[in-house]
């Protein structure tokens, strides 16, 4: 987990690391409780197409539910921008998914639009996810 940004870090640099991070282990599907400290629990709102995720019980059902129906997968992130101020980072990044459909062996590549807005804990300085929101899906 990232720490507070230090005098050398460049603006964006430590969010653009978080995104990249976060995609790393959803790739590498790692144990949810590698993912939790990635997100906050009180307030957290992630909207996916088949659902909105409020706190860290909805996010194990998710992530449970994902992990079996998709198997290899990765992301690859296109394009990101930052937007550091006043305590948070808004961020809107493209994110190439590509995954293995487990129930039927398919295996598909999206382009998805999102917007995340991360927060630092107040206990460690470090970013977390507040609102994490999935836009458009287009074939890739």
């Amino acid at each position: 987990m990232t720490t507070a940004q230090s005098p050398r870090t460049r603006p964006g640099q430590e969010a653009a690391a978080f995104v990249q991070h976060w995609y790393d282990i959803l790739s590498s599907h790692e144990p949810v409780e590698d993912l939790l400290p990635f997100v906050i629990d009180d307030g957290l709102e992630m909207v996916f197409p088949e659902r909105t995720l409020r706190g860290h019980a909805d996010f194990r059902e998710w992530y449970a539910a994902v992990g079996e129906s998709f198997g290899p997968q990765s992301h690859i992130v296109e394009k990101l921008r930052t937007d550091e101020h006043e305590g948070h980072v808004d961020i809107e990044v493209t994110v190439v998914w590509t995954a293995k459909n487990l129930p039927d062996g398919n295996v598909s590549a999206l382009r998805i639009d999102q917007t995340w807005q991360l927060v630092r804990d107040p206990a460690d300085g470090s970013l977390r996810i507040r609102t994490y929101r999935v836009g458009d899906l287009n074939p890739a």
